[in-house]
């Protein structure tokens, strides 16, 4: 019998192209902030293997509208039971965390040794027992017990994110999303794109910014949210990315939030390297994007803000 040859991966695209790709949905099926404990990853100081809370948050969209699913009042084959939804998610958590040694894919072991299992790891897993393959596409086997939850066949788009709300030193969490935009009829790998980004949310920054004279005389809070688009890794990075857009936010003397946030963007894309890899962001094709706000700068306004986006395939 001849050897089945492996799935060829979906292309990593944007989050924007991904979206654009699977187009308006027509039935979703949404679980937001389930709470677990991730037993791995990294915590906001850069330690290894530390559990700490997370919440799932899940999006499934259907090819299909609900139909028969609406007319006949039951769950059926054209949508998901949330509950049990919820359980697949929980389940996969409790057997990376009962397990002796973790189940591990060649295409998820780039970091660094010492750092061990990242939440990454933990992300294709819970990805794995949604659809029995790995983010790109590349088919998984699943422990005998077990079978995927979700029917490809059956998917518009699917959206899995992990936020980690002890994560960040100064900020309110850290979060990775993965969306798939799955193809009808595929006789091999089920997924058209695929995006992966990671997020540093709300750091609070005392910064000196502002043109008006009061805003030169002294810093004020800014508040910043960091975006990673088509990122390529599974290793966390987010300490060391915190860091670097901490630093450059403390030694901004700008006048403009505009100014401030292309440099936070050129910094990152130029500068920021995985571990030994002499590759910078730009040269691994991500795409930054920058958020800053400055709470108190307009007294009757929340918080006026700026957002910049950059990197590969932007002008």
């Amino acid at each position: 019998m001849t050897e089945r040859k492996p799935d060829p991966p979906a292309p990593l695209l944007s989050a924007w192209q991904v979206a654009a790709a699977a187009g308006e949905p027509f039935a979703v099926v949404r679980v937001r902030n389930l709470q677990g404990t991730l037993p791995v990853g990294r915590d906001a100081w850069g330690r290894a293997n530390k559990a700490q809370p997370a919440l799932i948050t899940t999006e499934v969209s259907f090819s299909r509208p609900f139909a028969a699913a609406s007319a006949e009042d039951q769950v059926n084959a054209e949508t998901a039971h949330y509950g049990n939804l919820s359980k697949n998610l929980l389940g996969s958590l409790d057997l990376w965390a009962s397990s002796a040694s973790p189940p591990k894919d060649p295409k998820v072991a780039e970091r660094a040794a010492a750092d061990g299992p990242s939440s990454g790891d933990v992300f294709e897993l819970l990805w794995v027992g949604l659809t029995g393959r790995v983010v790109d596409g590349s088919l998984r086997a699943l422990p005998l017990d077990r079978v995927p939850f979700l029917d490809t066949d059956r998917l518009k788009s699917l959206a899995l994110t992990i936020n980690l709300p002890k994560a960040s030193l100064v900020g309110s969490g850290v979060s990775l999303t993965v969306t798939a935009c799955f193809q009808e009829g595929a006789e091999n790998n089920p997924l058209k794109s695929y995006a992966r980004s990671l997020r540093l949310h709300g750091l609070h920054v005392p910064t000196l910014i502002g043109v008006n004279a009061n805003e030169r005389k002294a810093k004020q809070m800014v508040v910043a949210d960091v975006e990673i688009d088509r990122l390529d890794i599974t290793r966390d990075i987010h300490p060391e990315l915190e860091r670097m857009v901490v630093e450059t936010m403390e030694a901004s003397s700008f006048e403009t939030l505009e100014a401030l946030g292309a440099l936070i963007a050129e910094r990152i894309l130029s500068d920021f390297k995985i571990g030994d890899d002499p590759k910078t962001a730009r040269e691994r094709g991500w795409q930054v994007k920058i958020s800053l706000g400055k709470p108190i700068a307009v007294p009757f306004a929340d918080s006026p803000e700026v957002v910049i986006r950059a990197g590969a395939d932007l002008p």
